[in-house]
């Protein structure tokens, strides 16, 4: 985003720079940009927005007005944060830049001024200056809920802190707004005791009960009826000490559920945290205690709880020996469940071949992993939680197998930040834990992070410190993995033989463990040297070795791969329909497994087949996804690319933009190049 910018949307939509406003023309545009800040960091498809923009009859020239919109905020964002993700478009924005991104940061918890600082952000109703779509409810409605849920908490600290006279004002207009918010009636009941207005307090209660009684059908909880008879008799603390009275399996899984903290949490953490399945009555009395609250239905299918505001504030104050052996459980069985949904994606080839840390195994695990994607897509905000409390735990098996489970999603979805943070953490446990074997695996993961953006010396840093530690811990199969990351960088630095002699190595250590996935990937490796070496027999020999392995295994990843690999075979032996169908037939293997960069790959070479707007159309799209993925030598080859077919066409000014840009992207990956 050009510095200085900010977006705003709790309260009416605004761009400033430099605190000053950025005029935003058009209600289309802003609602298109509304729409996108809503679902930050996360992919809106095209149909969405339309829907959003058109809810009743989109015109013939939708699709091209979207479009229209998006590059019109692209000019004002910046490229980078507004791209294109098939079969939509990603805002990518960071806390500094989007004022929801700060406002959904981790609880702050007891600290005043993060607390303010949160709460100062709230200016009004979500982007209440432009007509809402119905499509926004979701995520406006979820946003209200964590602002009252924050100023409870602020509530909370000040009667805390002393002063419970300075919550009594936002705990009125908290119930006036929810009269049903249970929470907050007894905080403002605890703040009016506390301040000695007893006659207000006591007619407070009946208040609450007479909303309660209508609104819902029940009466109070047992928390707030016993603050009712400690303000009525005197001889009970005025702050509720319900859950420090529960006892057994109900204080467990309430202790269990504050501590793991991982947001609205699916009903198999509970039986996780007790140890056995028949855990429905233990839920449903805490429910029925105003204590866990459902909070409907994921879309997966299963149930979600979360704690209630007076439970969170006192369920980490009961006893419980097991702890940390209760958290891992459920810590096993989000692995379990990640593990499973990881080998229903393409088949993850670098990894150390073997298993550490426990599982615990969720019941009906494979109804929820049986859309791998949409489970890990989920469960992501769960996941990352996850890796962070095993990091604090010092349980770097877990963290590290953790990240690397997640490594089949990130790579086919292009999710780098996750991928990153996953193994950063990961990687910072093992360390101060002395876990070699963790560390060399998140090397090897950010080795091949650092090799997608074109950091080339980080990448042959962390690919071989993996090796060596793999080599220390006699791991044939993780060194393996590590031999093919180093002769990637060195094919792409155009380091023949250093690139064959690696792949070679890792062959071998493939071929010693048995891994026919792995020995499948170094042929199309091998494939891809002997092109640069132009022996294109030799290259053909090589993926007709690995091409029929990738079949047996049904590994349509890899066969996609190789198939690319072959198409470009075929280019340089002048078979330039035999190569179209090789390309064609990577494409839609990648497609259908929702491989973005691999797709970018192929649209591209496909491309190089064509002339004209076919060829441009092609190239746009492969061009959307290097940005995307931050690919920067796919953008530069496409980008000159870009620039030679419209100089062809006669249009010199975009020609010349886009080869500028290609100059630009080229200098900065030959600086890469030489750098480590």
């Amino acid at each position: 985003m050009p510095e200085g910018l900010e977006l705003r949307i709790l309260g009416p939509l605004e761009l400033r720079r430099d605190d000053v406003p950025v005029p935003l023309a058009g209600v289309k545009p802003r609602q298109l940009l509304a729409t996108l800040a809503l679902r930050n960091q996360r992919t809106v498809t095209v149909d969405h927005l339309i829907e959003v923009l058109w809810p009743q009859d989109p015109p013939r020239s939708a699709v091209a007005n979207v479009h229209t919109y998006v590059h019109a905020l692209r000019t004002l964002l910046g490229a980078a944060r507004l791209r294109r993700q098939p079969p939509g478009y990603r805002l990518l924005l960071g806390p500094a830049e989007l004022d929801v991104a700060r406002f959904d940061e981790p609880d702050p918890a007891t600290d005043p001024a993060r607390l303010d600082a949160a709460l100062a952000l709230w200016r009004g109703d979500p982007i209440e200056n432009l007509p809402h779509s119905p499509l926004w409810r979701p995520e406006v409605e979820r946003l209200v809920e964590r602002w009252r849920l924050l100023r409870e908490q602020q509530a909370r600290v000040r009667i805390g802190s002393g002063d419970p006279a300075g919550a009594i004002a936002d705990l009125r207009a908290l119930v006036t707004e929810d009269p049903l918010r249970e929470e907050a009636w007894l905080l403002l009941v605890t703040a009016l005791e506390a301040t000695g207005r007893r006659a207000e307090a006591l007619s407070t209660y009946s208040s609450a009960r007479r909303f309660l009684v209508e609104g819902l059908g029940v009466e109070p909880s047992e928390p707030l009826r016993r603050l009712h008879r400690s303000l009525l008799t005197q001889d009970e603390p005025a702050v509720p000490a319900g859950p420090a009275r529960l006892a057994g399996d109900a204080a467990t899984m309430l202790r269990g559920f504050a501590l793991l903290d991982l947001g609205p949490t699916p009903g198999w953490v509970a039986s996780a945290l007790l140890d056995r399945p028949d855990v429905q009555t233990v839920l449903d009395n805490l429910e029925l205690g105003r204590l866990v609250r459902r909070v409907g239905r994921d879309e997966l299918g299963q149930p979600r709880f979360r704690l209630s505001t007076v439970a969170s504030l006192l369920a980490p104050e009961l006893p419980d020996p097991a702890d940390e052996a209760m958290l891992c459980r459920v810590l096993g069985g989000y692995l379990d469940l990640a593990g499973r949904a990881a080998q229903a994606l393409p088949a993850q080839i670098f990894g150390p071949g073997v298993r550490v840390a426990a599982r615990w195994p969720v019941p009906a695990a494979a109804d929820l992993t049986k859309d791998p994607v949409a489970w890990f897509t989920v469960e992501r905000p769960a996941l990352l939680a996850a890796v962070d409390l095993a990091a604090r735990l010092g349980r770097s098996a877990l963290a590290w197998e953790f990240a690397h489970a997640m490594l089949p999603w990130c790579d086919l979805g292009g999710h780098s930040v996750e991928w990153e943070r996953t193994h950063r953490s990961a990687l910072d446990v093992c360390r101060r834990t002395g876990d070699l074997l963790g560390e060399a695996v998140t090397l090897r993961g950010l080795g091949q992070l650092h090799l997608y953006r074109d950091h080339y010396g980080a990448a042959a840093e962390a690919f071989s410190r993996a090796r060596l530690a793999y080599a220390r811990l006699g791991n044939t199969y993780g060194e393996a993995g590590a031999l093919a990351g180093l002769g990637s960088v060195h094919r792409v630095r155009g380091e023949h033989d250093a690139a064959y002699d690696c792949y070679q190595q890792a062959l071998a250590s493939y071929l010693a463990v048995g891994d026919r996935h792995g020995q499948a990937y170094v042929h199309g490796a091998l494939a891809v040297v002997w092109l640069a070496r132009r022996k294109p027999a030799e290259a053909l020999r090589s993926l007709n070795a690995g091409l029929p392995l990738a079949t047996e295994l049904d590994d349509q990843h890899r066969v996609a791969h190789l198939l690319h690999r072959l198409g470009l075979v075929r280019v340089s032996l002048d078979e330039a329909v035999a190569a179209r169908d090789c390309f064609t037939a990577a494409l839609d293997r990648f497609t259908a497994i929702g491989d973005a960069h691999g797709q970018a790959y192929c649209l591209s070479d496909l491309a190089e087949l064509e002339r004209g707007d076919a060829a441009i159309t092609r190239l746009g799209r492969a061009l959307e996804i290097f940005e995307q993925i931050g690919d920067r030598r796919g953008q530069e080859q496409t980008a000159r690319r870009l620039g030679e077919l419209h100089r062809d066409a006669g249009r010199e000014r975009l020609a010349d933009a886009y080869l500028a840009e290609a100059r630009r992207l080229r200098h900065t990956v030959q600086h890469e190049m030489t750098r480590g």
